[in-house]
């Protein structure tokens, strides 16, 4: 009897874990999404209209600058290029996507403690690039590993120009990109083709001390519209905002987003196949016990209720193990392919809220036959 029990708690528990490990890979798609965003020391951000993603945000006028630093409520207007080019590795020469993102040094549009003073000095100097040290192995980092201070002084091609690493950050790439540098926009400029003094990815937009982020947005959003030529499409929205948008493309419009989200439901859908299997069986097993209550009176209303008290403590220990494992595997996972994975209030709610609708769902379908049955019948 006991074997049964530990046989359908693990069968139930599989399921449940699943179904952590299905919503922790979906976490981490949009955790990772606004890996850059989340860094933005801003309030708002002005884009391009044809702005698809992080890494891929078209255009926009620098010349967008002065006329919005003018308005009352902007405190400062940052310019952010941002694109991806090609990374030659330095060990074997094999060619990389990497992420390449120019910043104004006096007015830095990434909260990162490692732009000190004497950082930002080495980085004047043309060529000049800091490499993320969450950029993949495959880059060619000197331990074979990970990029770090023994890589200081490298030399690498980035679309057929000596770029100089002279030191590392800590921000973290993404799902979209496996490597990511950082660099004055006019070292950018050169590593990155169709890029110019007069274009910019994105502006990052301070409010002055007061001013609501949604009031901000109003006056900026206002501004744009006033302006004629092609600076006018521009668009303005709150950091919060972008965030949210971000999150939402991925999810919804990338096949990794989907593939997860697709992963979630048939998490479930083989989680309720899974209990329903081990509860009919146990219905089968006491085939006798239940038509013997059936025969001394007891209603359709109390052998659903039997089962349903079943079904639903199977689910709760079955979830205590689950939380654990998944925790474990969350960990193993996130230090392997280097994007993290972490478990949620959120994600323990909606996975014991699934895992008892699963379970007593399934305990309704396996009992139909014994409802409809007649006592004299089951024996």
């Amino acid at each position: 009897m006991w074997i049964r029990t530990v046989v359908s708690i693990c069968g139930i528990g599989f399921a449940i874990l699943l179904m952590f490990m299905q919503l922790g890979f979906l976490g981490s798609v949009g955790d990772t999404a606004t890996v850059l965003l989340d860094r933005m020391p801003c309030d708002l951000l002005v884009r391009s209209p044809d702005y698809l993603h992080i890494y891929d945000a078209s255009k926009t006028r620098n010349e967008l600058r002065p006329w919005l630093k003018s308005i009352d409520e902007v405190d400062e207007a940052i310019p952010l290029d941002i694109g991806v080019t090609q990374w030659i590795n330095p060990n074997n020469q094999d060619p990389r996507a990497i992420a390449v993102m120019g910043i104004d040094l006096n007015h830095p549009a990434f909260d990162l403690p490692e732009l000190t003073l004497e950082m930002r000095r080495k980085l004047l100097v043309e060529g000049a690039v800091l490499v993320d040290d969450a950029t993949k192995p495959d880059f060619g980092p000197q331990n074979g590993v990970k990029f770090g201070p023994e890589d200081i002084g490298t030399v690498a091609d980035v679309f057929g120009t000596p770029a100089k690493i002279v030191g590392t950050f800590h921000l973290g790439t993404g799902l979209a990109a496996n490597g990511a540098l950082l660099c004055t926009r006019e070292t950018f400029r050169k590593l990155v083709p169709g890029s110019s003094d007069e274009e910019v990815s994105l502006l990052l937009i301070r409010l002055t001390q007061g001013v609501t982020r949604e009031r901000g947005r109003q006056m900026v959003a206002g501004r744009l519209d006033s302006l004629a030529g092609p600076a006018s499409s521009a668009t303005a929205l709150t950091i919060d905002d972008a965030k949210t948008a971000e999150r939402w493309r991925w999810y919804t419009e990338t096949p990794i987003g989907m593939i997860f989200a697709m992963g979630v439901v048939l998490a479930v859908v083989v989680g309720g196949v899974i209990s329903y299997m081990i509860l009919a069986s146990d219905v089968q097993a006491h085939l006798s016990e239940y038509a013997t209550l059936k025969a001394m009176g007891y209603g359709t209303g109390f052998l659903m209720k039997t089962l349903l008290t079943q079904s639903t403590l199977l689910a709760t220990i079955a979830f205590p193990p689950s939380v654990l494992a998944a925790l474990l595997l969350y960990a193993i996972t996130s230090a392997l392919a280097g994007v993290p994975i972490r478990m949620t209030f959120t994600w323990l709610v909606l996975v014991a809220a699934l895992s008892l609708l699963m379970c007593n769902a399934a305990g309704l379908i396996a009992i139909r036959k014994l409802i409809r049955a007649e006592p004299a019948n089951l024996f």
